[in-house]
């Protein structure tokens, strides 16, 4: 009487690692790569700040300011662009929509004014007052100094928006790396399901810490969040697609470009008026950079200019996704590919 012979499927082989150059030389090469361009970049974009047509409100005649403008171009480059105010309540309410980051009052005959918006930053505020106490003291003048916008009590320095951003940057990018590492054959619904679930509690958690708990961001709660959780969103999605679609190169592409560049253009720590070109035009199109601008607009001035902002973050999300969705069904297709193992075998 034949019997049936149960045979356990043999185990799958490994599949084949580098050979040892490359076992040697790859981790090596990435991360000099790394290296050399965090330092590059940082460098290259923040050593010498230097401001660039920073947008100045002046409450003067109309024939007054082409001439007021070409003494500063004289003295300070294109520091400064002068735009024309009716008066003062009109300067005050484009310095408070976030339009213009200073507003200059002359004053013949006693000292000018100069309306200025903390929030803007330390680095701008310094540089538009530097620029006015020099006009003003080229006429005789003196120059009183009045902060419409002021930062944060608690945040008096105003970085603590660069923290914020570049540590949900910083996770969106760890996390798309990790769901690819452990995630990747889920299918394609469930790896987004996981994607917004860790966006939406890392930007509730940090607009929860910076906002309510710490006072560094005083913007509303749903509006900060909002940002926060878009940045996580597109930070994910864009390096799980760039992982899925070129391997262990595509790390190394978000690298630079999400944390690298990102970070060193955001505006966090010196306004991408500052940057260089290239670098300043950039700043703007790029997650870190967008997230900053909205959290700048939502804490301290007009909420609705975020919406541009927001926009970018947006497009980011959306375009991981669409980079990614192509991707989802090559681990099913590979695994159909492989010929099944025989579990049952009749002698």
């Amino acid at each position: 009487m034949l019997r049936r012979q149960t045979r356990q499927p043999a185990a799958p082989d490994p599949p084949p690692g580098p050979g040892p150059v490359t076992a040697f030389v790859q981790p090596l090469g990435i991360g000099l790569l790394i290296a050399l361009a965090f330092v590059g970049t940082y460098l290259v974009a923040l050593h010498k700040p230097q401001p660039h047509h920073l947008p100045v409100a002046v409450v003067a005649p109309p024939e007054a300011l082409a001439p007021l403008q070409r003494s500063l171009s004289t003295q300070a480059g294109d520091a400064v662009d002068l735009r024309p105010a009716a008066d003062a309540a009109a300067a005050r309410h484009q310095l408070r929509d976030g339009q213009v980051v200073a507003a200059y009052l002359p004053s013949p005959g006693r000292a000018d004014r100069l309306l200025v918006a903390g929030a803007q930053g330390t680095t701008v505020t310094q540089a538009v007052t530097g620029t006015f106490t020099g006009a003003a003291h080229g006429h005789g003048a003196g120059l009183r100094v009045e902060d419409v916008v002021p930062l944060s009590a608690d945040d008096p320095r105003g970085f603590s928006g660069f923290y914020v951003v570049f540590g949900l940057t910083l996770a969106g990018f760890i996390f798309g790396q990790t769901s690819h590492a452990y995630a990747r054959r889920l299918p394609l619904g469930s790896r987004l399901l996981q994607a917004l679930l860790f966006a939406v509690l890392a930007g509730l958690a940090g607009a929860l810490l910076a906002g309510p708990l710490l006072g560094v961001l005083p913007g509303p709660l749903p509006a900060v969040a909002g940002v926060l959780v878009l940045l996580a969103l597109a930070t994910a999605l864009v390096t799980m697609a760039l992982t899925a679609l070129l391997g262990d190169p595509g790390i190394v592409v978000a690298t630079l470009v999400l944390v690298i560049l990102g970070n060193a253009t955001s505006g966090g720590v010196v306004a991408a008026s500052f940057l260089p070109g290239g670098f300043r035009q950039l700043s703007p199109l790029l997650p870190p950079g967008a997230a900053t601008t909205a959290l700048r607009r939502v804490d301290y001035f007009d909420p609705g200019a975020a919406l541009g902002p927001v926009v970018v973050l947006a497009a980011w999300a959306l375009g991981g996704l669409l980079a990614l969705a192509p991707t989802s069904g090559r681990w099913r297709v590979r695994a159909a590919a492989v010929p099944a193992e025989q579990a049952h075998t009749t002698p």
